[in-house]
């Protein structure tokens, strides 16, 4: 029961994610801006639910901090999403190493 959860979860995040990218690419800008930030919390804290969106607003800084040094935005995207949304702490750690890799 908890996998299917997951699964569901999962694919939510993921059409979550594709919405962001093509509303990003269809802007004037690829660049990060105040707009795909907003985005990017809106559908953090709704993913995350309750117990998590405290984690959103520090990743969407993170996330800022990290494109202007050159990251990859679709990377760190879908890894802060995966941190968000992560049902046990394995899932959260990896995830974590993956933004950092971004």
């Amino acid at each position: 029961m908890a996998k299917l959860a997951s699964v569901k979860i999962r694919s939510k995040a993921c059409l979550l994610m594709l919405t962001l990218f093509v509303g990003s690419a269809c802007a004037d800008s690829a660049q990060w801006n105040e707009s795909h930030k907003t985005n990017f919390l809106r559908a953090c804290r709704r993913e995350a639910g309750y117990e998590k969106q405290d984690l959103c607003t520090p990743l969407a800084q993170e996330i800022d901090i990290k494109i202007k040094q050159g990251g990859s935005q679709t990377c760190l995207l879908f890894a802060a999403n995966e941190i968000a949304t992560a049902a046990e702490p394995q899932q959260s750690e990896r995830a974590r190493e993956k933004f950092d890799n971004c």
